[in-house]
């Protein structure tokens, strides 16, 4: 991402990035470290992303980020977006962490977007746990940002060694991190990433608005493990969307909760990654995780404060506490629950259980 933001920086100069405060903090990092500038405007409470029809741009935007929130993917709304942001003169990128190999597309089944980002990294369809794909659109309508993308992403390094070795043992670091008694596996995590024998989803330095290390091609392990995965997609997909129905059947409606209308809308025949539902406090929603996870049900708070996981450093940002967006964000999206999607569809009637139980 960050790559894709130099680019636009250098061919155009100076500008804004359009974003919301529902995303993560290493997206806002990738703007601030290209040298451009953060925008965040409206949320669509729809589909948790850039509210299209909010959108007004002038030309010193360089590029827009459409965010596939949880997989949810809204053509008709993606393709106002793509028109708003070319009438600008900007770059239209889709933001598709939460749904790799799946983009918007246009009644003839082009892709819709400039630039897409797929994110591999944890929690994510593939769990290889690193890495991600870029798609670059050739038919984008930008000639010279095409070619400067082009050359930019395809001329970068491999990454050192000691991250290859990082990122190969990973998983067998969490696994044993996660069953080991609280303080322990706190404390050993901790001195793992100190010393850079661990690498985090999320480093202490991505919370104060910077990225701790240069953009590198996949190395030849990741790029392999990758390639063996995307078999998988299918069955994996086909799962998930079993999933959605099953939550939109038995959640729609229910009293003390609410669903984004793109997730029982556009998404409900869509794979995706985490099902989200809104309680009506963070520490209602904190007591439902941690009983499902403490059930064998691993759930997420993804974006329930802003640049999550959260920023150490709002100024970083151009953010702060007393902010009005700010504030208002925490009341509105506090409370937000991603629901797994990523498990025997046989389980699902306890995982429902368990919800309506917190409901009352």
């Amino acid at each position: 991402m960050r790559e894709v933001f130099r680019a636009a920086a250098d061919v155009h100069g100076d500008g804004s990035v359009v974003t919301t405060l529902f995303t993560g903090c290493t997206a806002v990092d990738s703007i601030i470290s290209a040298g451009l500038s953060p925008r965040y405007d409206a949320i669509d409470p729809a589909t948790l992303t850039v509210d299209t029809g909010a959108l007004v741009l002038d030309a010193s935007v360089r590029a827009v980020i459409l965010q596939n929130s949880y997989g949810i993917i809204d053509e008709r709304a993606s393709a106002e977006c793509a028109v708003k942001t070319h009438e600008a003169g900007a770059l239209f990128m889709e933001d598709s962490a939460h749904c790799v190999m799946r983009m918007a597309r246009d009644a003839e089944g082009q892709p819709l977007a400039d630039v897409s980002i797929h994110s591999l990294g944890i929690e994510k369809q593939f769990s290889i746990g690193f890495g991600g794909l870029v798609w670059v659109n050739p038919d984008m309508p930008d000639a010279a940002l095409h070619e400067r993308l082009v050359s930019s992403l395809s001329s970068l390094d491999e990454p050192p060694a000691r991250l290859g070795r990082n990122a190969r043992r990973y998983g067998t670091q969490n696994r044993v991190l996660v069953h080991l008694p609280g303080s322990l596996g706190r404390a050993l995590r901790a001195w793992l990433t100190q010393t850079g024998r661990l690498e985090p989803p999320v480093a202490a330095v991505e919370q104060r608005g910077q990225l701790p290390y240069p953009s590198y091609l996949p190395s030849a392990e990741i790029t392999e493990r990758i390639l063996a995965a995307v078999p998988g997609i299918d069955e994996d997909e086909a799962m998930r969307r079993v999933w959605v129905n099953g939550y939109a059947r038995a959640l729609e409606g229910r009293k003390g909760i609410s669903i984004p209308a793109g997730a029982l809308g556009v998404g409900r025949t869509q794979p995706l990654t985490r099902f989200p539902i809104i309680l009506s406090s963070e520490p209602q929603a904190r007591e439902l995780i941690d009983d499902l996870r403490s059930r064998g049900f691993y759930c997420v708070d993804w974006y329930r404060v802003p640049f999550y996981p959260g920023a150490t450093d709002l100024a970083a940002y151009n953010m702060s506490e007393t902010d009005e967006a700010y504030r208002s964000f925490r009341e509105t999206y506090g409370g937000i629950v991603g629901l797994p999607t990523d498990l025997d569809p046989s389980r699902q009637k306890d995982v429902v259980e368990i919800v309506l139980r917190h409901l009352g």
